[in-house]
């Protein structure tokens, strides 16, 4: 899993590096039934930032990757870096390949500062493995505008466990 994980953490947008981590041991899957076939609701200038995300996750359930992002991105500066928004569209179609399709997704957290910036952490629900998605969300005025956007599957942060360091090490964990 260690190739894997590698190409998981290049999933960002975010200004700061990630450190490698272990992927967790593959559990049987269980995923919810949902319908991909209905039409995914048109984007609207005022949309709130859960409706941007269920836009998006919805677009990757269908494995519309490049609409998925062309959606969530539409107006702001992450769109104006195409080369990285390649590269988004790129690893997440490699994901989806080596995890599995997504079959929905959680929001697991969601924090305001204030009454315009808001994060939100959700998790992906793949037929194979969960990944966690962190959404920065910024309204300026009127809009709703993703500033900043990670994606890994370190998922024993969520669980507020600390990171074991034999992962960075590439040690063999039991």
């Amino acid at each position: 899993m260690k190739i894997i994980t590698a190409f998981i953490l290049g999933l960002t947008i975010a200004a700061h590096a990630q450190a490698p981590a272990k992927a967790a041991p593959k559990q049987p899957a269980n995923p919810p039934i949902i319908s991909t076939e209905a039409p995914i609701e048109a984007a609207a200038e005022g949309d709130s930032p859960d409706k941007i995300m269920s836009r998006f996750f919805a677009y990757l359930q269908r494995r519309e990757v490049d609409q998925a992002y062309d959606q969530l991105t539409r107006g702001t500066k992450i769109a104006e870096r195409a080369e990285d928004v390649k590269m988004l569209k790129s690893k997440t179609k490699d994901a989806i390949a080596v995890f599995g399709a997504m079959n929905g997704h959680e929001i697991v957290t969601k924090k305001s500062v204030g009454d315009r910036l808001i994060s939100y952490t959700v998790i992906s629900l793949g037929k194979d493995f969960p990944l966690r998605w962190r959404f920065y969300f910024y309204k300026p005025v009127d809009v709703w505008k993703l500033i900043d956007l990670r994606v890994d599957d370190r998922l024993a942060a969520i669980f507020d466990e600390p990171e074991d360091p034999r992962a960075r090490e590439g040690q063999p964990q039991l």
